[in-house]
């Protein structure tokens, strides 16, 4: 599962607040669940920002579901800023608004339950 971000944006968009919402109550069903998130942007911008920039999605991301109740103890974030594209969008390659989308985006992974 993943929630997407708008460009050079690392506040929770309405469609990632219903996926986030999705994953507290599933978290709240299993008390003992642990996630992990991976935090990613395009690669517009140098290797620094996109790097501090996905580290602000993955606090965003932990932000809102603490909020929700969730332990920030079940929660592990790691950011890749531009290193993990999901597509062809690299440094110097024409890519449309919608292929640039696919990779500003935090994933989430269950590591314990």
């Amino acid at each position: 599962q993943s929630i997407y971000y708008n460009f050079d944006k690392y506040t929770i968009r309405k469609d990632a607040a219903l996926q986030l919402d999705h994953v507290a109550d599933i978290m709240k069903q299993y008390p003992d669940m642990k996630v992990e998130m991976y935090s990613h942007t395009d690669s517009r911008g140098s290797n620094k920002y996109n790097y501090k920039l996905s580290q602000k999605r993955a606090s965003a991301s932990k932000h809102y579901l603490v909020m929700k109740g969730i332990s920030g103890r079940r929660i592990k974030s790691t950011f890749y800023g531009e290193k993990q594209l999901t597509n062809r969008c690299a440094d110097h390659v024409k890519c449309t608004k919608e292929e640039q989308q696919q990779n500003r985006r935090t994933e989430f992974r269950i590591i314990s339950y």
